[in-house]
């Protein structure tokens, strides 16, 4: 009896705890995870630089990149498949339900040119982001 008193607490430790670990999905883009304030948007040919006029954020989790749009009609929410590489400094977009017609438009003020779309990572750390493409220099903030 005194054998089944300490058995049955181990083991049920021992299932939650496996449960634990495998429920959590770990960060493998390290600093480019989490949500970033565009703050403006330089074009490289003119130098001109703009401020979206509707705040945008990139939500970078795993391999999702999401452009929030907050306007006073509501927020909508674009979304891309993602690949992240860490040793090339580089990221590469593609925005599956974005028509090509609709790119401009759309993900334009946030400095968005193309679709598909790859991006030079020239800054990073823990508070901003700078984001550049052939066309387009984002400077972004931790939000």
């Amino acid at each position: 009896m005194k054998f089944l008193k300490y058995i049955v607490p181990a083991i049920i430790f021992t299932v939650a705890l496996f449960c634990g670990i495998s429920c959590n999905k770990a960060s493998h883009n390290g600093k480019l995870d989490g949500q970033w304030q565009v703050m403006s948007v330089e074009d490289i040919a003119t130098g001109d630089v703009a401020t979206p006029q509707e705040p945008g954020y990139f939500c970078i989790y795993l391999h999702i990149f999401q452009l929030s749009i907050i306007s006073p009609e509501g927020s909508s929410r674009i979304s891309a498949n993602m690949t992240y590489d860490k040793n090339g400094s580089t990221l590469y977009c593609d925005f599956p339900y974005v028509a090509d017609k609709d790119v401009e438009s759309l993900l334009g003020p946030y400095g968005i040119q193309s679709n598909p779309v790859t991006f030079d990572i020239t800054k990073l750390d823990g508070k901003s982001l700078v984001l550049r493409s052939d066309k387009t220099l984002i400077t972004c903030r931790r939000f």
